[in-house]
């Protein structure tokens, strides 16, 4: 009888371990043809289409889709932010009862909400994947919150891997960033944001000088402020010969690249160039990196 209630209490040991060891999930995702990643998200059971923007900071629901959730609970607080050409959006913020993604669940979850026109419900930030790795697998359109299991079946195909830097402002605003090279001569620290989409490259225009271009001789506008505008930014546009990462692992050549007037970064880009396959470890400060050549 004793040995019947201790391989009975060792049985349910190793079951109520097994359903606590998070699970891989994969979710397929769509692009906008400028290179958006969209997914699917339910928030207190209300579904909807995001963009997944590692830029984003925080998490964002619209006015217009937050009005549909009528479990969503209002808190005391507020979020007072920037975006990348200097603009200061504040916003009241939101606790979600839960936030699911394929079966991915997580509860608590903060949003910001704001009353603006926009062709999605909102944006997925990186903010819900803080203690999580998560791949982005351009070729075959998946998005994958890894497993243990999956993560080091990861590490020993990867290619290599590239240092991270963690930005993370009272676990409601979480960015990445890296070190990259520009021309050979100008190391720069810069957000690395899928929410701007492919073949992006902005960085601010006080390094226009030290990479000895003259912006009275390339092309150039003022823009508008979509939220402010009486306020706008300066544009530059030129071709760079050469970008690389800390490590030169990866290498762009002769490239289209934007220089902003007032951009609050060093530098702004998308991550395609990074490669087919990227796992974002933001626990170990990393990005790991696998192509399918």
């Amino acid at each position: 009888m004793t040995k019947l209630i201790t391989y009975i209490l060792i049985l349910f040991t190793s079951l109520s371990y097994s359903q606590q060891i998070p699970k891989q999930v994969n979710i397929p995702f769509t692009q906008t043809p400028n290179g958006h990643i969209i997914i699917p998200a339910t928030i207190n059971g209300v579904e909807g289409s995001f963009i997944f923007d590692t830029g984003a900071g925080i998490n964002l629901l619209t006015k217009k889709f937050a009005d549909k959730i009528t479990d969503l609970k209002e808190t005391n607080h507020f979020y007072t932010g920037h975006r990348a050409t200097g603009e200061e959006i504040k916003s009241d913020l939101w606790n979600s009862k839960y936030l699911e993604i394929g079966n991915f669940k997580i509860k608590n979850e903060i949003f910001a909400v704001y009353d603006l026109e926009f062709p999605l419900d909102g944006l997925i930030s990186l903010t819900p994947f803080k203690d999580r790795q998560i791949t982005i697998d351009f070729k075959n359109k998946i998005l994958s919150i890894e497993s243990e299991k999956s993560l080091n079946e990861l590490i020993t195909q990867k290619d290599f891997e590239m240092p991270l830097q963690i930005s993370n402002d009272r676990e409601i605003k979480i960015g990445i960033s890296t070190k990259v090279t520009l021309n050979d001569k100008l190391s720069l620290n810069v957000g690395l944001d899928s929410g701007a989409g492919f073949d992006v490259y902005r960085f601010n225009s006080e390094y226009m000088e030290l990479l000895d271009i003259d912006s009275t001789k390339i092309h150039s506008e003022f823009k508008p402020s979509i939220f402010k505008p009486e306020e706008g930014n300066s544009y530059y546009y030129t071709n760079l010969a050469e970008l690389t990462d800390s490590s030169k692992n990866v290498s762009v050549k002769d490239f289209k690249a934007t220089f902003i007037d007032g951009l609050i970064y060093e530098g702004i880009m998308g991550i395609n160039w990074i490669g087919e396959m990227i796992t974002i470890d933001i626990p170990n400060k990393r990005l790991i990196v696998r192509n399918y050549d």
